[in-house]
């Protein structure tokens, strides 16, 4: 991982099963691509925490998140995110936003992401 353009530092936790990565600022990496790292060298990934900034649009009834600088989409899982939060993420679609959440492995090459907070 360290390896990778746009990780700063890698800090992996074995007993938790966890590792940690912290990105450069302005970094263009996409979590597809750390999750490809990660498989490619043996490791299952699961959740991620993500801390992103972005836009919010509708596509057909369901909210899509892109992150700035690198295009990288994540459907809002609607399901799993606060009622609260969906409304307004309705609210403030195409502003620029900064999100805070967990991204769920891709299904059926679709990544999903529940927002937890929103600036």
């Amino acid at each position: 991982m360290q390896k990778v353009v746009g990780v700063e530092a890698v800090r992996v936790g074995l007993d938790e099963g966890i590792t940690v990565l912290d990105l450069k600022q302005a970094n263009t990496v996409t979590l597809a691509a750390l999750r490809k790292v990660l498989k490619d060298g043996g490791f299952v990934s699961k959740d991620a925490r993500l801390s992103a900034r972005g836009t919010v649009v509708e596509r057909g009834s369901q909210l899509v998140f892109t992150v700035a600088g690198t295009g990288e989409a994540f459907a809002i899982d609607g399901n799993a995110t606060e009622r609260s939060v969906v409304d307004d993420l309705r609210r403030r679609r195409s502003a620029t936003i900064d999100v805070t959440g967990t991204a769920h492995p891709a299904t059926a090459g679709v990544q999903r992401l529940t927002v937890e907070s929103i600036r």
